[in-house]
């Protein structure tokens, strides 16, 4: 399967890739950039279109790109070689990836999330390595979802992508208001269950996790905003025994949503 070999990074469509780096190019055509042939891999998997795809002119023999390259030509996609150059020009990376994907944003709505086990909020969560981090712990523990919820870091950044190592691609996401997500949170079929320091704040051995689990996380410095801790109605602390008064946002997820499989089964 041919593809159009590209050797300037001056090319034009080298450079609009460049430009998804910025937010503000992603929010304008809905596109943005995973690197490396096993996360493009697992986009094509999960039914994610493949707008653009750019690989190395070393690996254009190999089956797994054929592979994408039908998936991309498939939907309407098009396909670049590039060299060396190139791909320096659109990687990040000391030793930049030979294979990149350009897709198309997908985000669910509330209504359509599914509801089987646990899903993740974050009220604005602001680095994009820990949600990406967090994506990823919500997939290996087969969590349903995560909920963005006001002002959050973009998913779909370089570094959030990367961070999720693939796992954005198989985790649903939603993004609302506070006002929508509390009415959300009110009709929740389940234990609805906020980490917060507060007099009404317990221990997390000592809540009851009832699935479906709603688990709500505040942003890194401030933690919840008091008009979301003051809805929950349950709310835990994971207690600190040494000297850190507090545990980093996307570490203090994982050990939530596994205690939470833990008592769940």
């Amino acid at each position: 399967m041919s593809a159009r070999l590209i050797t300037s990074p001056a090319n034009d469509e080298i450079k609009a890739i460049r430009a998804l780096e910025r937010r503000k190019e992603r929010r304008e055509t809905g596109l943005f950039i995973a690197e490396g042939l096993r996360h493009v891999l697992e986009g094509i998997q999960n039914g994610w279109e493949l707008h653009r795809l750019v690989f190395h002119t070393k690996v254009s023999g190999k089956n797994e790109i054929r592979s994408a390259q039908r998936a991309c030509v498939a939907g309407g996609g098009q396909c670049f070689e590039v060299n060396d150059a190139v791909l320096e020009k659109l990687s990040h990376k000391d030793n930049p990836q030979q294979v990149i994907g350009v897709f198309k944003q997908r985000i669910s709505t509330l209504a359509d999330l599914p509801k089987n086990s646990c899903i993740v909020a974050l009220e604005q969560v602001r680095d994009p390595g820990n949600l990406g981090t967090i994506l990823r712990t919500v997939d290996g523990v087969g969590a349903d979802a995560v909920i963005l919820i006001d002002q959050c870091c973009d998913p779909f950044s370089v570094e959030a992508v990367r961070a999720s190592m693939g796992s954005l691609f198989a985790v649903p996401m939603a993004q609302t208001t506070r006002e929508e997500f509390t009415a959300y949170m009110r009709a929740w079929k389940g234990a609805v269950i906020g980490t917060h320091l507060s007099e009404r704040t317990v221990d997390y051995r000592e809540a009851t996790y009832t699935q479906p689990v709603l688990l709500v996380m505040g942003n890194e410095q401030a933690g919840l905003s008091p008009e979301l801790s003051g809805a929950l109605p349950t709310l835990v602390k994971l207690p600190m025994k040494g000297r850190a008064d507090s545990l980093n946002l996307a570490i203090a997820t994982g050990v939530m949503l596994y205690h939470i499989q833990d008592r769940t089964g």
